[in-house]
């Protein structure tokens, strides 16, 4: 989708899905620290904060197709929706262990008013950045990020479209980055590997994660590996042949 709106477009996209994630002081992660060996002088939160160093930031992020089954506009701004995206997951609605689940819908903030109309939006299935922490934007918190490639057009305008699964995906099936045809199996590479994650709170990660994304030939990559989901499906824009993922 595109819109005329040239460099002032280009600063809502970076605005919307990259700095709205503010730096933060504090907080951790569990990573391959906790088997690291402290060496002589060195605090437990310097080996975590050195063993996180060595870590693949897509080792980090859990990526999920979300299925949005709603969409609405945003009270207090403009450009953003507010979205209702199914990720498979359920909660329960009433006490005891034989309560019956409803399926849990999240609320998800993106800036996608320019470039899709609600109708456009339902019920695509989009790749969810899912352990993102949650933030209020404009005085609604939204649970993760959709994932979405942009492109400078020749006159001037910004063309977005957001990141897809196959239609025949369910909601919740995992993203991964495919391996090289060359990994070695017993490896034991994270590429292939997914598994529940805790939220990433650092925008230093989020950012390193994001530089690693490409698209090209409307396929979607990370550091060369197609991302696909665990049952194959490859991750595409609909139209855009390249541009910047974030």
């Amino acid at each position: 989708m595109r819109a005329n709106s040239g460099m002032a477009g280009v600063c809502q996209i970076r605005y919307l899905y990259q700095t709205i994630w503010h730096r933060e002081a504090s907080g951790s992660l569990r990573s391959t620290a906790e088997y690291a060996p402290t060496l002589p002088g060195q605090s437990a939160i310097q080996k975590n904060k050195a063993a996180q160093e060595d870590v693949d930031p897509i080792d980090l992020v859990s990526l999920q197709v979300g299925r949005i089954d709603g969409v609405a506009r945003h009270p207090e701004a403009d450009v953003l929706y507010v979205l209702s995206v199914d990720l498979g997951e359920s909660s329960s609605t009433g006490a005891g262990d034989e309560s019956p689940e409803t399926s849990h819908r999240r609320t998800i903030v993106s800036g996608l008013v320019p470039y899709y109309s609600r109708e456009q939006l339902l019920g695509r299935h989009a790749v969810v950045f899912a352990n993102l922490k949650p933030r209020k934007l404009r005085g609604i918190v939204s649970h993760g990020m959709l994932l979405a490639a942009s492109s400078s057009e020749h006159d001037g305008s910004l063309a977005v479209e957001i990141l897809e699964a196959p239609a025949a995906s369910r909601p919740g099936d995992r993203i991964v980055a495919s391996p090289p045809v060359e990994a070695d199996a017993s490896s034991g590479s994270s590429l292939a590997r997914p598994f529940e994650k805790p939220l990433v709170k650092k925008q230093k990660q989020v950012d390193l994660f994001l530089k690693g994304l490409s698209l090209n030939a409307r396929l979607a990559s990370y550091s060369g590996h197609r991302l696909m989901t665990d049952s194959g499906g490859e991750i595409s824009t609909r139209t855009l042949l390249t541009g910047v993922i974030g």
